[in-house]
């Protein structure tokens, strides 16, 4: 991992540490597979790349991914090099603020997924600074986005049940309206230049 990452920098605010990163997020639909066809070596941008599966009513993403892209303009182009047509529009969102840890970039559990919240007005920055490795079983970070949806959560488990109902259970969070959550599947994922096993603890 890079040590000069600004998002890893302890003297900067979530804030600061929002805009300097170049992290953006992606949503991928009617997809199968995709970590198995990734081809490491010609999509140096992808930072994470996994195959996703439901845990909650009204998520409707088959892969997610995180990419590392300089310039915003070539977030289209680097998201779809890895898309096989027919494919619909992937969905976008990048970070304003970050909650207490970054997803991916900080503790990780074996077996993990993801939530998209929406949040009441006015109550986004509460429910952000609510979720926590304190108040929250297997937190691994989390980011308040631009986009249709407002905050996504990383969680995490040391059994795969576990991870479904940890996500589902970000909907009793104080000011959420609806939680999106979907945990990793298949056999294996794309993190930081390597295939990595789902259910493994990770190597650095």
């Amino acid at each position: 991992m890079d040590e000069d990452d600004p998002v890893l920098d302890p003297s900067l605010s979530a804030v600061e540490k929002a805009a300097r990163s170049r992290d953006s997020y992606v949503f991928y639909t009617d997809t199968s597979d995709k970590v198995g066809s990734f081809d490491t070596n010609q999509n140096p941008e992808f930072r994470f790349l996994a195959d996703l599966e439901a845990c909650t009513d009204g998520w409707r993403w088959t892969a997610f991914a995180i990419i590392d892209v300089e310039n915003k303009l070539r977030l289209s182009e680097v998201a779809n090099r890895i898309v096989v047509p027919p494919d619909p529009p992937d969905e976008t969102a990048t970070p304003v603020k970050y909650g207490t840890r970054v997803m991916r970039r900080t503790k990780h559990y074996p077996y993990f997924g993801f939530a998209r919240l929406h949040v009441q007005r006015r109550r986004l920055d509460e429910v952000l600074l609510a979720i926590n490795e304190a108040t929250t079983p297997g937190y691994s970070g989390s980011v308040a986005v631009t986009g249709a949806l407002q905050i996504i959560v990383e969680l995490g488990a040391e059994a795969p049940d576990e991870v479904c109902e940890r996500l589902q259970a970000l909907g009793d969070v104080p000011g959420v309206t609806n939680v999106e959550g979907a945990r990793v599947t298949g056999q294996e994922y794309y993190y930081n230049g390597n295939k990595r096993q789902v259910g493994t603890a990770e190597e650095p």
